[in-house]
């Protein structure tokens, strides 16, 4: 989708509150903190398109902040359907799985946990509030960084991960500079308007001034740019 899109227009607010709570809740049911360590390549990423990490990132929980699109390699590693990029050499593949290059491991488990290892540390770091250590994080790009900081951080960050958005935002809230600041700080300021209110319902509000400023996303990905080089979609 092209414009900013509220699932309130269809099924009212306190519906939306309910499904994005309780979608914050399975997640964390089902991925808990203390069970990241554990975590195999097989639960990170499969083909079943309905119980893995990166299918509840980007799909189950699309209510709680999208990062939809672009190429499957913003995961880092996934398990593939059709085999591609043989011939680029910023991407790694074997029989199944494929992986960055610049994580310089030749195997999908020790690429994997180069991957999952940044999966604890950013999770770790946004329950602690750690939130400028996030962007020191460069396995991941950092829309996906991102997301799996706010579903982690107990409420304490903004459901939004693209850049442009977020000095959108703070931009209209009186911020100067915005464009040059890292999300943590970015997400700061926006946390500091949300006062009293309810994350969800804050969310909300958020999108609906992105709405009203006739922000246009070119694309809902928030991988970097290299992942546009082949839109994989799994």
């Amino acid at each position: 989708m092209n414009d900013i899109k509220l699932t309130s227009d269809k099924i009212g607010k306190k519906e939306v509150k309910k499904l994005r709570q309780k979608l914050l809740k399975d997640f964390l049911h089902t991925f808990p903190l203390d069970s990241l360590q554990g975590m195999t390549l097989e639960q990170y990423t499969n083909l079943n398109k309905d119980d893995s990490f990166c299918y509840w990132l980007e799909s189950r929980t699309y209510e709680l902040g999208s990062i939809w699109g672009g190429s499957s390699y913003k995961f880092g590693i996934y398990e593939y359907r059709i085999k591609t990029n043989i011939h680029n050499t910023k991407f790694i593949s074997d029989e199944k799985y494929a992986w960055y290059a610049r994580y310089n491991k030749p195997t999908a488990q020790e690429a994997f946990n180069v991957v999952k290892n940044a999966i604890i540390k950013i999770a770790t770091n946004a329950s602690k509030r750690n939130f400028e250590t996030l962007d020191t994080i460069t396995e991941l790009g950092e829309g996906y960084r991102w997301k799996i900081a706010f579903l982690y951080s107990n409420n304490q960050l903004v459901p939004i991960y693209k850049k442009d958005m977020l000095v959108k935002l703070a931009t209209h809230f009186g911020l100067a500079g915005a464009k040059a600041m890292p999300i943590s700080k970015l997400q700061a300021f926006l946390m500091q308007q949300k006062g009293d209110k309810d994350i969800f319902d804050y969310y909300e509000e958020l999108l609906t001034i992105l709405k009203e400023l006739d922000y246009v996303q070119t694309t809902e990905a928030t991988n970097e740019a290299e992942d546009n080089i082949n839109k994989q979609y799994w």
